[in-house]
C-alpha cells in the first residue's frame, strides 16, 4: 500500500552484489536513504501493480536494461503496464510519473483496451522480435472477450509517449507492434507469456504463449502453448492459424498430453539446452499424474526447430522413443511440479543452458508445503529426467534441489534466472516463497538468490549462507587472474577482476565475469566455435566491462557468420593482430549479438590483417582512443540501426 493507497502495489529492483548477506526490502524502500536498489510505487488504489514483472531487455537502446511492471487492476481492470527505463541510482519510481499525460518521465505506460480485460495480467520481455536492434515486450490481457484473451507485442522505442493497446490492435492501421488473438473462448491464452529466444534460427526472437484451459483434440483442459515466430510488420496473429492442422503458419502449436493436465500454465524460453544453436522452450503442466503419482506434475523441454509442424507433448514423453525434447517428471504426489518454470541461464558453467522448475506444494524433510525448486542441467539427448533423481540425498544426478525453509512457505511459487548477480561468471537464480513469514511478518514472503554452482549438492534455504562450491577447470576470484588452459575441452570462470583467459584449443567455455578481460583463442577454439549440432558447449561470454577477444596465431579466419550468435557474447573489442595475416568476417547480426550492450565493436590489427563486414561502409569519420585511430563504419540500414558502429584500426585492410 504505497503512501496508503490500498493494493496499489509495489515492485522492488535489487541491485546485484557479490556477498550472501540478506536484503530487506524495507531498506530499499526507505524514503530518506534507499540502499541496494529502488522501489517502484503503484499509481492508484486497487491497481495491483507488480502482479507481474519482468526484465524488459534494452527497450530504448540506451545500453541499460529496462523493466516492465503489470497492473491488471488499473482503470476498472482495463489494466496497465509500465516500462521503467534502467537507471543507476536508488531514487524511488512513482508509476504516476511515468503515466503523466502531460510530462511522462522515466519510461512509458501501456494502456489496456477495455474495462475488464486485465491487460498486464502477464508481462515479459519479448527479445528483439522485429529485428530493429531494440528489445520488444509482450503484454497479456487475460479476460479479453469472454476469456478468448489477447496478447500484444509492443515494439521497443526510445521516447516516453504512452502506448494504447487499441492502436496496436487497430484492424485497419495497426502501429507500434502487433496483436495475438486467442484461438477459442475460455482457452485463456496468455495465462503465461514469455520470450522464446530464437527458436527457428532466423535471427528474430520468437514468443511463447500458454493457454492452459485449451482442449487439443477434444481433451478438456489438456492445454496448449503457441510459439509465435518473430516478424517485423504489425499485422495481427491469429493463434488458430498457427494451430491449423492442414496449413500451420507463423509458428507452431504445442498440444498437451491428457485431459486436465493444464499444460501451458507456465511457459518460458529455456535457452539452448542441447547445444544445437537453436533456443529451446519449457512448458509446465502442474496437474499431470506423473508415473501414477497424482498431480506430481510434469515439465516438458521442447527443442528449437524451424518448421511449423505441431508438437504433441505425448511424443516428447514417450518412454520408448522420445522425440523433439525431453520430459521432466515430478517427484511426489501433489507436488505440482511445473507450476513455475524458467530458463536458469548457465548455472554450472558447462556451456549448456540449464532450467529451473518450481514445485510449490512439495514437502522437503516432512515440512508440509515448504516447497521445492529443482535446477536441471542442460543436456543434448531426449531421455526423461526424474526430479526424484535430482533430489536423491545419497547420489543426486543431473542438477540440484532447492528445499524450502519452513512449512507452508511454498518455495517455487515463482522461479527465474537472475543473470550473474555476483559477477563470478556463473548465472544465478531467484526463487520465491510467497507465504514465508520473514521476521514474524505473516505471509510477507521471501525471495532467495542462489549463486551458480557446478556440484549437485542440495541447497536448503534454511541454511543459505551465500557460499557456492565450484568444480571447474580454471577458477578466478575478485583479483586480476591469468588462467591458461590446454588443448582439452575446459571450463573457465574468471570472477570479478581484469582477467586474461587463454584456451589453447578445444571445446572451451569462457565465462569472463566482471572486469576488463581478454580472452585468447586459437585455431582449435575457432573450429570448436564453428561446430553445429547438439552437444557443442564452446562459448565465449565476456560478461560485464570492456572485454577483448584475441586471436593467437597466423593465417586465421574468425568468421562470425559461421558461428551461432549465442556462442560469442558481451565482447566489445576483437584483436586480430596475432602473428600475421588474420581475417575477421562479420555482418550486422554478428555485431549486434557480440556487442549487445554497446552496439559498437572495435577491431584491432595491422596492415597484414583484413576485415570483411557485409553491409557496412566508411562513414568518413575517424576516432582516436588510447592512441589508436579507427575508421568508423556504419551499416547501410542506418535508420533502423542508428548508433551501430564498427570501428576498424586504420592499418587494417577492408575487403
Amino acid at each position: 500500500d504505497p503512501s496508503g493507497k490500498s493494493e496499489a502495489g509495489k515492485s522492488y529492483v535489487v541491485f546485484g552484489k557479490a556477498n550472501g548477506s540478506a536484503i530487506d526490502l524495507s531498506t530499499i524502500a526507505n524514503a530518506n536513504n534507499p540502499l541496494g536498489g529502488f522501489v517502484i510505487n503503484g499509481e492508484a488504489v486497487g491497481d495491483s501493480s507488480g502482479f507481474s514483472v519482468s526484465s524488459a531487455g534494452d527497450v530504448n537502446g540506451d545500453g541499460l536494461d529496462d523493466l516492465i511492471v503489470g497492473a491488471r487492476g488499473a482503470n476498472s481492470s482495463t489494466g496497465k503496464s509500465y516500462v521503467v527505463f534502467g537507471k543507476a541510482n536508488s531514487n524511488a519510481i512513482n508509476l504516476s510519473t511515468i503515466a503523466d499525460a502531460s510530462n511522462p518521465t522515466g519510461g512509458f505506460v501501456i494502456n489496456g483496451e477495455a474495462a475488464g480485460d486485465q491487460s498486464g495480467f502477464s508481462v515479459s520481455s519479448a527479445g528483439d522480435v522485429n529485428g530493429d536492434g531494440l528489445d520488444d515486450l509482450i503484454v497479456g490481457a487475460y479476460d479479453y472477450d469472454a476469456e478468448l484473451a489477447r496478447s500484444y507485442v509492443v515494439f521497443g522505442k526510445a521516447n516516453s509517449n504512452a502506448i494504447n493497446l487499441s492502436t496496436i490492435a487497430d484492424a485497419s492501421n495497426p502501429t507500434g507492434g502487433f496483436v495475438i488473438n486467442g484461438e477459442s473462448e475460455h482457452g485463456y491464452s496468455n495465462i503465461s507469456v514469455s520470450s522464446a529466444g530464437d527458436v527457428n534460427g532466423d535471427g528474430l526472437d520468437d514468443l511463447i504463449v500458454g493457454a492452459s484451459a485449451a482442449a487439443p483434440s477434444g481433451k478438456s483442459y489438456a492445454g496448449k502453448s503457441y510459439v509465435v515466430f518473430g516478424k517485423a510488420n504489425s499485422s495481427a496473429i491469429d493463434l488458430s492459424a498457427i494451430a491449423d492442422a492442414s496449413n500451420p503458419t507463423g509458428g507452431f502449436v504445442i498440444n498437451g498430453e491428457t485431459t486436465n493436465d493444464n499444460s501451458g500454465c507456465s511457459v518460458s524460453s529455456a535457452g539452448d539446452v542441447n547445444g544445437d544453436g537453436l533456443d529451446d522452450l519449457i512448458v509446465g503442466a502442474f496437474k499431470v499424474n506423473s508415473s501414477g503419482k497424482v498431480h506430481a506434475g510434469k515439465s516438458y523441454v521442447v527443442f528449437g526447430k524451424a518448421d511449423s509442424s505441431a508438437i504433441n507433448l505425448s511424443t516428447i514423453a514417450d518412454a520408448s522413443n522420445p522425440l523433439g525434447g525431453f520430459v521432466i517428471n515430478g517427484d511426489a504426489a501433489y507436488d505440482r511440479s511445473g507450476y513455475s518454470v524458467s530458463s536458469a541461464g548457465d548455472v554450472n558453467g558447462d556451456g549448456l543452458d540449464d532450467l529451473i522448475v518450481g514445485a510449490r506444494y512439495a514437502d522437503p524433510s516432512g515440512k508440509s508445503e515448504a516447497g521445492k525448486s529443482y535446477v536441471v542441467f542442460g543436456k543434448a539427448n531426449g531421455s526423461a529426467i526424474d526430479l526424484s533423481t535430482i533430489a536423491n540425498a545419497n547420489n543426486p544426478l543431473g542438477g540440484f534441489v532447492i528445499n524450502g525453509e519452513a512449512a507452508g512457505d511454498q518455495n517455487g511459487y515463482s522461479v527465474s534466472s537472475a543473470g550473474d548477480v555476483n559477477g563470478d561468471g556463473l548465472d544465478d537464480l531467484i526463487v520465491s516463497s510467497y507465504q514465508a513469514d520473514p521476521n514474524g511478518r505473516l505471509s510477507a514472503g521471501k525471495s532467495y538468490v542462489i549463486f551458480g554452482k557446478t556440484d549437485t549438492d542440495a541447497i536448503d534455504l534454511a541454511n543459505l549462507s551465500g557460499d557456492s562450491k565450484y568444480a571447474i577447470d580454471y577458477l578466478g576470484d575478485k583479483n586480476a587472474n591469468t588462467l591458461t588452459g590446454t588443448y582439452n575441452d575446459e571450463i573457465f570462470v574468471a570472477g570479478a577482476g581484469d582477467d586474461t583467459l587463454t584456451g589453447n584449443g578445444g571445446m572451451d567455455v569462457f565465462n569472463a565475469g566482471l572486469g576488463k578481460d581478454s580472452i585468447h583463442i586459437n585455431f582449435g577454439n575457432i573450429v570448436a566455435l564453428e561446430q553445429t549440432g547438439a552437444g557443442n558447449r564452446a562459448r565465449v561470454d565476456g560478461g560485464g566491462g570492456i572485454d577483448t577477444l584475441v586471436l593467437e596465431g597466423a593465417d586465421l579466419t574468425l568468421d562470425l557468420t559461421k558461428i551461432n550468435d549465442k556462442r560469442i557474447q558481451d565482447i566489445e573489442v576483437i584483436d586480430i593482430t596475432g602473428s600475421g595475416e588474420n581475417t575477421l568476417k562479420l555482418n550486422l547480426d554478428d555485431l549486434l549479438h557480440a556487442s549487445s550492450s554497446t552496439n559498437i565493436l572495435k577491431v584491432l590489427g595491422d596492415n597484414s590483417d583484413k576485415v570483411n563486414a557485409a553491409g557496412f561502409s566508411d562513414s568518413t569519420i575517424d576516432k582516436t582512443v588510447d592512441g589508436i585511430t579507427y575508421d568508423v563504419y556504419t551499416h547501410s540500414d542506418a535508420n533502423t540501426h542508428a548508433g551501430v558502429e564498427l570501428w576498424v584500426q586504420q592499418e587494417i585492410v577492408m575487403l
